[in-house]
């Protein structure tokens, strides 16, 4: 029934290559793998951001002042007096801090360029270990920097378009009183959202693979990419929304969607790679191993001619012993 459809609908067929293509090469273990390095390098890249608010705050002792009292107001009771401490620990460590962070945070963070670049490259049924080591190293350096950089921008764009910030911009801006100005911002971030996300998911295809990825291929792969991490930015917006809501949530809520959200955009990444890899261009240079040339041994398995003067000599001695035993035999009788 499968193959009648295939046959029938080239898209069904191109999906199936894609889901036979994504489960073969291990797509969802290859996901969970770099979720866990991904959530490994976020403590790193935090403790960068400690350190750079404590390299601010050191230089602006009345901002300082400023911070600590909005911490008084909006922590109650006790708990503003620990948080008081690390911000002055923040401060006081901040070049440790730094220097901890900066290493760990490249240590983890190539781990983890290394990790979504062998996944992507499974997808492609190409080798990841291929190449210079120390230009791999490099190019998963400037990969890392221009990914986070990229995750930042995409998530920045659909939080904008749904928080109550653009609410505040638009009052500031004296457009709050324009009907129907949210759809209106809310349509336009969406879409500024979709083009962010196929320049995003363009780059990643066509760069993480370690082999040549066709341009059409990319484009196709990325549209795919960029739809469904719009509709999953949209959904989690809405998750983190409610999930702060209750102190449960607030405390064990935004590592566990941290870590979701995470797992589902590297198997967007992986689906998108997928599809690109099982398109016609990318199938038509699939280069088929060729096999080593067949090497044909003939054996000739010949029997011996028999010598005919060994013959006769073996015919003559068993004679002989012939009528040797017969003699003895007679003899033997005759007693």
């Amino acid at each position: 029934m499968v193959d009648k459809y295939r046959e029938k609908w080239p898209w069904f067929d191109h999906v199936m290559r894609m889901q036979e293509r994504y489960g073969s090469m291990g797509g969802n273990q290859y996901a969970a793998g770099i979720t866990y390095f991904s959530v490994l390098s976020m403590f790193p890249i935090l403790m960068l951001v400690f350190a750079a608010v404590g390299f601010v705050l050191a230089n602006h002792p009345t901002a300082v002042v400023e911070v600590q009292d909005r911490i008084n107001s909006s922590i109650s009771g006790d708990l503003s007096e620990p948080v008081n401490k690390i911000l002055d620990t923040a401060i006081e460590q901040r070049s440790t801090v730094a220097g901890i962070g900066g290493l760990t945070a490249l240590w983890s963070g190539l781990n983890w360029m290394n990790h979504l670049r062998y996944g992507v490259s499974m997808m492609w049924k190409a080798d990841p270990t291929e190449g210079n080591f120390a230009i791999r190293k490099l190019r998963d350096l400037i990969g890392l920097i221009a990914l986070l950089f990229a995750l930042i921008v995409a998530f920045g764009v659909t939080a904008a378009g749904s928080s109550s910030l653009t609410a505040i911009i638009l009052e500031k801006l004296s457009l709050d009183h324009i009907p129907g100005i949210t759809y209106i911002v809310f349509a336009l971030t969406l879409v500024i959202g979709l083009l962010v996300n196929f320049t995003v998911f363009v780059g990643l295809i066509r760069y993480l693979p370690r082999t040549h990825v066709p341009r059409a291929a990319a484009v196709k792969g990325a549209i795919l990419g960029a739809l469904a991490f719009e509709i999953f930015k949209q959904i989690g917006t809405v998750f983190f929304s409610k999930a702060l809501d209750n102190p449960a949530g607030a405390t064990f809520g935004p590592i566990i969607g941290v870590m979701v959200l995470l797992y589902f955009v590297w198997r967007i990444l992986l689906y998108s790679s997928a599809w690109a890899a099982t398109t016609e261009e990318s199938l038509e240079q699939t280069h088929t191993p060729v096999p080593e040339p067949a090497v044909i041994r003939v054996r000739n398995d010949v029997d011996p001619v028999p010598d005919p003067k060994a013959s006769a000599a073996l015919v003559g001695a068993g004679a002989a012993i012939g009528a040797a035993g017969i003699a003895v035999a007679r003899r033997m009788i005759g007693r």
